[in-house]
């Protein structure tokens, strides 16, 4: 939270309606994420306020938790023309790989057509090895 005096603030609240500015907190907000062309940044516990001003909103974001994912781009099999943008880690692909016995090519494969879902690309996996 923001150390402010509560009265202080209600103050200085009033001062911003009479002008015509509106400011609100959004309350309970978990994540906020912002996707740039090569990576994701996170920022974690958020405190989000909203400031209107002539019909048009900002977003006044604090944060003290901020990290930064890369994005990875692949062609996945299942959408040949469409690009799939998912976050894969080497370990996610190296712990799929060993645990249904695959190539890390496979296991990352899986994993795209999962979208990220690890268990869901697991269940790829073995369902293909049934049917072969």
């Amino acid at each position: 939270m923001i150390p402010i005096n509560p009265r202080e603030l209600q103050k200085q609240l009033k001062q911003l309606r009479r002008m015509g500015i509106k400011m609100e907190q959004i309350e309970k907000v978990e994540n906020v994420y912002i996707e740039l062309a090569d990576k994701k940044v996170v920022l974690e516990k958020p405190e989000v306020f909203v400031v209107e001003i002539s019909g048009q909103k900002m977003f006044y974001i604090i944060s003290q938790d901020v990290r930064e994912e890369p994005k990875v781009t692949i062609k996945s099999t299942e959408t040949a023309y469409q690009q799939i943008q998912v976050p894969i880690s080497d370990e996610d692909v190296k712990f799929v790989s060993e645990y249904t016995g695959v190539s890390l090519d496979k296991a990352r494969e899986a994993i795209i057509r999962a979208r990220g879902d690890l268990a869901k690309a697991i269940e790829i996996i073995e369902n293909e090895k049934k049917q072969s």
